[in-house]
């Protein structure tokens, strides 16, 4: 989410937004998974509770959440990473990426400045296009070598500057990254989903590892305790999370759908902002104190 949010950013997060998510644990220490000294889990009881949330309340298009990233581990969902990212697909929901863009329902989504996209320098041109940089931007951002040419991550802000600066020729080539390129159809919630050949596997995998029932999946058929299943009803809503840094971040395109089961909050207002790569007064980033994440 970098200058959407930054590191040091310090965020509330609307932990009731979205409906009251209940302990999965009757106690526990704080900040560790075992007790110290002991192989023992910090908690009881040292399985988790089930998952309930009182008055569920579905997230919106283009909110900015905060979420628990979806592990195997059988730990409460409370002790798994926290990420921040903007939902940009609902549970029903239709989603097609290709070629740097991202449809939802064949609408264009409308991308913030702040995205960035992959580009390859070559080496022969890296000095060129460096040297634009430091004087457009104050820096020269971090970049990978692939051969004889280097990835750059650039937002559509600064790429702009850069096309003023350079000619056609000099210019950073946008690429398609593999994991860029993708379509789902998130499953509906509030109603039976049909199952079909094209829906099978996907439906199959947020079930046994989301649902409180359990599925097989055989070519392009699911079975429910030796039976066809033809529909099913999703307990939850399931969402799509796209994080505004698009090809460096770990989002929906790395572990798929995020269950509601997982969300934490809506993050609001940004209190005060840290650089903590500076000292005293000037570390304080006074144009982002009380300011609203959601851009």
């Amino acid at each position: 989410m970098e200058k959407t949010l930054l590191p040091g950013d310090r965020v509330i997060v609307e932990k009731w937004h979205y409906g009251m998510r209940l302990p999965q644990s009757y106690i526990s220490l704080p900040f560790t998974d075992t007790i110290p000294g002991m192989d023992v889990p910090a908690r009881l009881p040292y399985e988790p509770l089930p998952y309930k949330r009182l008055w569920l309340k579905q997230v919106q298009y283009n909110d900015v959440i905060a979420y628990n990233h979806p592990s195997d581990e059988p730990k409460p969902l409370s002790q798994h990473p926290t990420v921040v990212a903007r939902c940009v697909a609902m549970s029903g929901d239709t989603i097609e990426a290709h070629n740097g863009k991202v449809l939802i329902n064949g609408k264009l989504l409308e991308q913030s400045d702040f995205v960035c996209e992959a580009y390859l320098v070559p080496d022969s041109l890296l000095p060129v296009v460096e040297n634009a940089m430091l004087l457009l931007w104050g820096n020269i951002p971090p970049h990978k070598s692939l051969g004889e040419k280097s990835l750059f991550l650039i937002d559509r802000k600064n790429y702009d500057k850069l096309s003023k600066r350079l000619s056609p020729t000099q210019l950073p080539q946008q690429v398609t990254l593999s994991h860029d390129n993708y379509h789902i159809e998130l499953p509906p919630y509030g109603r039976d989903a049909t199952i079909t050949p094209h829906n099978a596997a996907l439906y199959a995998h947020i079930i046994n590892r989301y649902e409180p029932h359990k599925v097989e999946l055989h070519g392009d058929t699911l079975y429910r305790d030796g039976k066809i299943l033809t529909t099913y009803r999703f307990s939850q809503p399931y969402y799509w999370v796209l994080c505004d840094n698009r090809t460096s971040s770990t989002d929906s395109r790395t572990f798929g759908v995020l269950p509601h089961s997982h969300v934490i909050g809506r993050c609001g207002m940004i209190v005060f902002s840290i650089d903590t790569d500076k000292r005293g007064f000037a570390s304080w980033r006074l144009n982002r104190f009380f300011k609203w994440s959601r851009l």
